[in-house]
């Protein structure tokens, strides 16, 4: 009845959007190339600008500014046209930085317009210059897929007698008008009371008209300093519409006991490990896992190298209420504090976790190898294992440093079924010898590493907030384990598409997105560093002189591989029937012809799948168990949640850094400057590769800031006390040092300079990289 009311109010008002298309109308123009289709991406910070992939790769994503993005929200898969050459926006810094170029005259000052630049006594705008100087922009005309959500969380104040004007945190999603009687008791006569409380809001509709959409309270789920995390962590995982809700309570109950039958000895006679050395690598914290190794000498200089991954596929069937869970789930998400399991716990920690000393059924990828990686023979099996260690990264990594190194009692966990430390030590070094081969080769043959710092944090025992940062390192023995994984996933991915060519479960990656990566070159040249990004090969080899040694990369390296991995595309999942060519196939960050993920079932569900492809072909049936249609919808699925999965991460952990910067009051870090706006500069943060945006405002009171926008920036500061007034001109790729806090609003982090006469020494670290490898 409200809702009816509001909409009788503002009927007759002028239409802000035009109507969507009907599907079948869109479907039509879509056939007949009248219009487009594409996700749609909002800026983050500037949500008046939208974009979408051009079909022309080599020119820039298309622009689509405030009203014609027509109430479609980031993320959405939408029809569009593209909107007159007249319409289309000009980009004045080229076509200048050409005018002032090719003039043979003094160049008198340009005269910059709207959407025009005046020079030397000729109008130059869109309709009268090259294309390669313009962006194309357009309007969308229908919705084919709402992939967002529609929901966020945010805070709501009262707007009229009736409705609460809900402001989501996240810019990208509208504010919205939602009844007051669905907000708690007491919000509309003591809003004051509920200003810091965080609630969760529903986009219902938007109307043509409205400048704000009508929504829905879904929740009040508080923010009080003691439950802020929990009410923090509940909206991030909401507003990307991933599942918290606990399994069901008889859900242990569909799970088969352990047993191992007769019958699956036999059938897995062959693939019969428990007598050998086999072992697992892993952090120190994991509990869930899932993938172990093992090799033996067998003559003539050859190895047989097995990777063997926990089998869920023996424990969770099609059509159960288990796996019914885990296709809607289809990752595991982890967050700073916690891990939200695809599985249920009695599965990931216990029954398929490849725990030491006890037996496990496996799904195994066996090798015959030359010592210099060369693959002789490569055969699969339904195995049977039974791990003699749970090695650490940090155990494993002190073996290849010190091979001969007898460790005091107590340092390395417990060894069964009668093998030594230096049993493990001898294999632990085989494997990183052929490892280093096989790294060595897959770069040489064009798979790109880009070295970005990530974040860590320590969180106090008691009230599990965060007590200390620091940045994840990536070392030897890390890269021992990503590499036979990678091997493991090519292995099958050539095993499945050779056996089911047209629904084979793959990953793909695409090259980089060509108008960003070019835009990014220009902008890498204007700082004085020349990449050559013909190919991933050659990238990789200007990151590679951009080091102070192997995977320690200098401040500009970082900065570089910052920018360079703002081009890549999102690697996605797919079934291998929806490309007409195997070439369509590639991965291009690992430079790898196929791909696909078998080494994690536990916490992803397109490895289950390929457990399921693998082991039909192995009992030879000619048929996948999972058709055309059902591979490409899980994948599609599969590849949304994982980015919804990777966002909620990232988010948890901007969280976290508010969290601990809010305790600190303010925090001096060694920076780099990126980019240099009129008004900001933002700079990247070395120890933990984040950017922060450093605004006039937050330098200081008087402060003078004159800039040439993406060039420089002068910045004066007044008097001070006995300090006199000073200033420094700041370029790009300068050193600074940033001072960040906690802004007031929750995930904000300010950044402000500190007057160059104050400046501390801080220390800019030797941070070692973390390849963005896609295991």
């Amino acid at each position: 009845m409200l809702l009816r009311r509001f909409l009788m109010a503002t009927k007759g008002q002028k239409s802000i959007y035009q109507e969507h298309l009907p599907l079948e109308t869109i479907v039509e123009k879509l056939n007949n190339g009248d219009l487009l289709k594409s996700n749609l991406r909002i800026h983050q910070k500037k949500n008046r600008f939208a974009f979408l992939a051009n079909p022309v790769k080599s020119e820039r994503d298309i622009l689509v500014e405030g009203e014609n993005q027509n109430r479609a929200f980031n993320g959405d898969l939408v029809a569009f046209e593209i909107l007159p050459k007249k319409d289309w926006k000009l980009n004045k810094s080229e076509l200048l930085t050409s005018l002032i170029g090719n003039s043979s005259e003094e160049a008198d000052l340009p005269i910059m317009g709207q959407d025009e630049i005046r020079f030397q006594g000729k109008t130059y705008n869109a309709m009268n210059v090259e294309d390669k100087y313009l962006q194309k922009t357009a309007k969308v005309v229908g919705i084919i897929e709402k992939v967002h959500p529609r929901k966020a969380m945010g805070y709501g104040k009262v707007y009229n007698k009736n409705y609460a004007l809900f402001s989501p945190l996240d810019s990208r999603v509208p504010r919205m008008l939602i009844p007051l009687k669905e907000f708690p008791k007491g919000f509309a006569e003591r809003p004051n009371d509920f200003a810091d409380n965080l609630m969760i809001g529903l986009v219902k509709r938007w109307e043509l008209n409205g400048k704000f959409a009508m929504g829905s309270l879904l929740k009040s789920i508080g923010g009080d300093k003691d439950d802020l995390v929990v009410a923090a962590t509940e909206g991030i995982l909401t507003e990307n519409d991933l599942d918290d809700s606990p399994f069901p309570d008889d859900i242990d109950a569909e799970i088969p006991d352990f047993e191992i039958k007769p019958e699956d000895v036999a059938k897995r006679q062959e693939f019969d490990f428990r007598k050998k050395c086999v072992f697992t690598i892993d952090p120190a914290t994991a509990r869930d896992l899932d993938d172990a190794c093992s090799v033996e000498e067998i003559g003539d200089g050859l190895y047989e190298i097995g990777v063997h991954i926990a089998d869920v596929s023996h424990f969770v069937y099609p059509g159960t209420t288990v796996d019914d869970i885990a296709r809607e789930r289809t990752t595991s998400v982890y967050l700073v504090q916690r891990v939200i399991p695809m599985l249920p716990r009695k599965l990931c920690e216990n029954l398929c976790s490849l725990n030491p000393g006890v037996d496990r059924f496996s799904f195994s990828v066996v090798w015959t190898m030359k010592k210099d990686g060369t693959v002789l023979s490569t055969k699969f099996g339904k195995s049977l294992i039974n791990s003699c260690c749970k090695l650490h990264y940090e155990h494993a990594q002190d073996m290849i440093e010190d091979p001969d190194r007898e460790f005091e009692e107590g340092y390395l966990p417990k060894i069964y079924n009668g093998y030594t430390y230096t049993d493990l030590s001898k294999k632990v070094n085989i494997l990183h010898t052929i490892a280093q081969i096989l790294r060595k080769q897959r770069k040489e043959s064009g798979s790109i590493s880009i070295q970005q710092c990530k974040i860590k944090f320590s969180l106090n025992m008691e009230n599990g907030m965060p007590s200390g940062l620091g940045s994840y390192k990536s070392k030897e023995s890390n890269k021992l384990i990503e590499e036979f994984m990678l091997k493991a996933n090519v292995s099958v991915a050539e095993k499945l598409v050779e056996h089911y060519p047209d629904n084979a479960i793959i990953r793909r990656h695409v090259g980089p997105k060509e108008n960003v990566l070019k835009d990014t070159k220009k902008l890498l040249t204007r700082m004085g560093i020349e990449v050559d990004t013909t190919s991933s090969k050659m990238m990789q080899e200007a990151l590679n002189k951009l080091q102070l040694a192997p995977n320690q990369p200098t401040p500009v390296g970082l900065v570089v591989a910052s920018l360079l991995a703002k081009c890549m595309s999102l690697a996605t999942y797919h079934s291998s029937g929806e490309f007409d060519s195997p070439v369509d196939y590639f991965h291009y960050g690992l430079s790898m012809e196929l791909y696909t993920h078998f080494t994690s079932p536990i916490r992803r569900y397109p490895d289950l799948i390929a457990h399921r492809q693998l082991q039909a072909i192995l009992e030879g049936k000619k048929k996948s168990p999972m058709d055309f249609d059902e591979v490409s919808e899980l994948a599609e699925v599969s590849s949304q949640k994982k980015y919804a999965s990777k966002l909620a991460s990232d988010k948890s952990g901007e969280l976290f850094l508010w969290l601990f910067l809010r305790e600190q009051v303010t925090m001096h870090e060694a920076a780099c400057v990126v980019e240099i706006g009129s008004e900001s500069i933002d700079v990247l943060v070395l120890r933990y590769g984040i950017q922060v945006r450093i605004w006039r405002d937050y330098i200081g009171e008087k402060v003078e800031f004159q800039s040439k926008e993406k060039e420089w920036v002068h910045i004066t500061w007044p008097e001070d006390g006995d300090k006199p007034k000073c200033s420094k001109r700041y370029e790009l790729l300068d050193n600074v040092v940033v001072i960040m806090k906690a802004g007031k609003q929750l995930f904000k982090i300010n950044g402000a300079l500190p007057r160059p006469d104050s400046t501390n020494d801080v220390h800019v670290p030797s941070v070692e990289g973390f390849a963005t490898e896609d295991v």
